[in-house]
């Protein structure tokens, strides 16, 4: 069975969470992406290609140049600017990353984490305070 990641943009709430298992934690409030937006930061990185469904399933296959993959499950896509609700399923960490990293730059500190917890991993700036 493959692993699927969930990222999370930072808040209040996910600060207080990161606290209680001890890392890390980001000063500034990261955002969500709409489903728009996520489609134009994933097609902006290099090396990676992605194919979208339409109409009611609009998760992405993403492939980079080195043969990573993964595919983005997007639950909830949104209509417009609403944020969209999405998790990585299968694929590399590595690739994961570098995406979640890309998402970081437009909208702020993320948090990756797999959903069996055993993997958490702050994207972007971090600091000591709450």
């Amino acid at each position: 069975m493959s692993e699927s990641y969930a990222v999370l943009p930072v808040t209040d709430e996910v600060r207080a969470w990161l606290a209680s298992v001890g890392c890390a934690r980001p000063r500034i409030d990261g955002k969500t992406l709409s489903l728009l937006q996520l489609k134009q930061v994933i097609s902006s990185l290099d090396g990676v290609s992605s194919i979208w469904g339409s109409g009611r399933i609009q998760d992405g296959h993403l492939r980079s140049s080195s043969g990573s993959e993964t595919t983005v499950i997007v639950g909830k896509p949104g209509t417009g600017s609403e944020p969209c609700e999405f998790h990585f399923r299968g694929g590399e960490p590595e690739l994961i990353e570098l995406v979640v990293r890309e998402i970081a730059r437009h909208a702020g500190p993320q948090v990756i984490y797999a959903h069996s917890g055993t993997f958490i991993k702050v994207i972007g700036e971090t600091g000591a305070g709450a």
